[in-house]
């Protein structure tokens, strides 16, 4: 489990820093670059458990699943660390 923690702490804080990077360009193409990270950062978290071979089929989707559930919302959390525009402009 050592080397899978230590690899989904590298996805956490890669998503972080698309976060921080996306943020203050929201209005331009953060939103969809910062959308698109999460979702390929998302289903590389749930398939991350696969690739352990000493666990039965049912622990590996238990952990895809957290796994996913974390990264969900810490792709939701990094929308207020990155200090996302939700609405850009109003006309």
């Amino acid at each position: 489990m050592g080397k899978l923690s230590i690899f989904f702490g590298i996805l956490s804080i890669i998503q972080i820093i698309f976060a921080k990077i996306c943020g203050p360009h929201s209005c331009e193409w953060g939103n969809k670059t910062y959308f698109y990270a999460g979702i390929i950062i998302a289903i590389t978290s749930f398939i991350l458990p696969y690739f352990y071979h000493g666990w039965s089929a049912g622990k590996q989707t238990g952990f895809g699943f957290l796994f996913l559930v974390l990264s969900a919302a810490l792709w939701v959390a990094g929308f207020f660390i990155g200090n996302f525009k939700i609405i850009c402009r109003l006309i």
